[in-house]
């Protein structure tokens, strides 16, 4: 049975959990979520998801987060539908995440909304002023294991960042990209032909 199946199947079950968290104050609702790694799969799966629902300023259908997986500044992250998030990532919002429809997040992969500056010499570059940019990660998007998403990224439709790779800057339609930094490998159709086939 597929991920949206059995959301489906349980979805009146995940909208009671979630009703019941409704008035749970926010700092209850994050202990929740570092506990929530206590619950073997499916059950855990469904625990961090409601817990999602609650803590994001957005979240779609069917969202699998795994284990392991930290997000800080849950209220500057929106997420779509039929999304997953591997274990073990790390998702810093301070900047702002938008992540669309289709996408899929592999493990140990860190998407950070923010960079330190280091123009004032009177302070240590640790407490210089955070320039922050969000980073938006378009419909149908696989990111492999491993990867760096930096500030002010988009990563547009239907790419794939392969594995361990650190992207620093705007992917396009329908490109693979890997590398340190990141460029394009290939394309995987013309310029233009998905935004075409979304009707955009």
């Amino acid at each position: 049975m597929r991920g949206r199946d059995k959301f489906s199947r349980f979805r009146p079950f995940i909208r009671a959990v979630t009703a019941v968290m409704k008035p749970v104050p926010r700092p209850v609702l994050r202990w929740f979520w570092q506990w929530s790694d206590a619950l073997p799969g499916l059950a855990g799966a469904t625990l961090r998801y409601c817990l999602l629902k609650r803590l994001a300023r957005r979240c779609g259908d069917n969202v699998m987060i795994g284990p392991g997986v930290e997000i800080r500044y849950p209220e500057r992250l929106s997420v779509g539908d039929n999304v997953s998030v591997h274990r073990q990532c790390y998702l810093d919002a301070y900047g702002g995440i938008e992540i669309g429809d289709d996408v899929s997040i592999a493990h140990q992969s860190s998407l950070i909304s923010f960079e330190h500056t280091w123009s004032d010499e009177s302070l240590p570059i640790r407490d210089n002023p955070l320039v922050t940019g969000t980073i938006r990660v378009h419909d149908d998007v696989w990111i492999g294991c491993g990867c760096r998403i930096l500030s002010g990224v988009d990563i547009h439709g239907r790419s794939v960042v392969a594995a361990g790779s650190v992207v620093t800057k705007t992917v396009p339609p329908g490109t693979v990209v890997g590398g340190v930094p990141a460029k394009p490998i290939k394309k995987i159709r013309e310029e233009g032909a998905y935004e075409r086939s979304m009707g955009s």
